[in-house]
């Protein structure tokens, strides 16, 4: 299995720093500023992937880091410049699991009331775990694993063959496999 435990620090860290930052009317919207940033960069990360823009490796670690600088390149490159035009010209795109509409309207109620703001909170930590979960499954791709064996090096289950894989299924396939088990086991709100 993968060890998800530097993805779940990275994300109660940036939650800390952006709680303390921001007034909590601006707070919620820089949680779903960054779900969308993520989530668009991880889905060019993974279209490059399956275009086959991507070398092969020999090695897991160098493929991670690989495809982990690739991410962040991408983000800087295709998606910040974009990003808040996207957001408000197509709020309803579906972008992996998530859309900006349905995030905003969170961030809107979460502005006032404590128990949307944990929800959204949870839904950050949880779609970082996931595409960071992309990210591994991709890296285990390059070094030449099948969907079905990086898929169970990953979280230890084995699954048929999916007929096709996408960026949004392949995070509807860790949702349910390993992230949700993580979350349940690890997840604490914050105070």
């Amino acid at each position: 299995m993968i060890e998800l435990r530097p993805a779940l620090n990275e994300a109660l860290r940036n939650l800390g720093n952006w709680r303390n930052k921001y007034p909590s009317q601006v707070y919620p919207h820089k949680i779903v500023l960054n779900m969308m940033y993520r989530a668009y960069s991880t889905r060019f990360v993974y279209q490059a992937f399956a275009n086959d823009e991507m070398p092969e490796f020999d090695d897991f670690q160098e493929a991670a880091k690989y495809v982990i600088r690739f991410y962040g390149e991408t983000a800087l490159r295709e998606v910040m410049p974009y990003l808040e035009g996207w957001m408000a010209n197509n709020p309803y795109e579906q972008v992996g699991s998530l859309s900006t509409a349905r995030y905003e309207k969170l961030a809107t109620q979460a502005e006032t009331d404590k128990k949307y703001k944990e929800e959204l909170e949870f839904s950050y930590i949880f779609e970082l775990l996931n595409d960071m979960s992309v990210l591994y499954f991709i890296a285990f791709r390059l070094t030449g694993e099948s969907e079905v064996d990086a898929i169970a090096k990953m979280s230890d289950v084995i699954i048929e063959p999916l007929e096709h894989m996408d960026y949004t299924i392949t995070k509807q396939v860790f949702q349910q496999l390993l992230v949700g088990r993580y979350m349940s086991m690890n997840y604490h709100p914050l105070p």
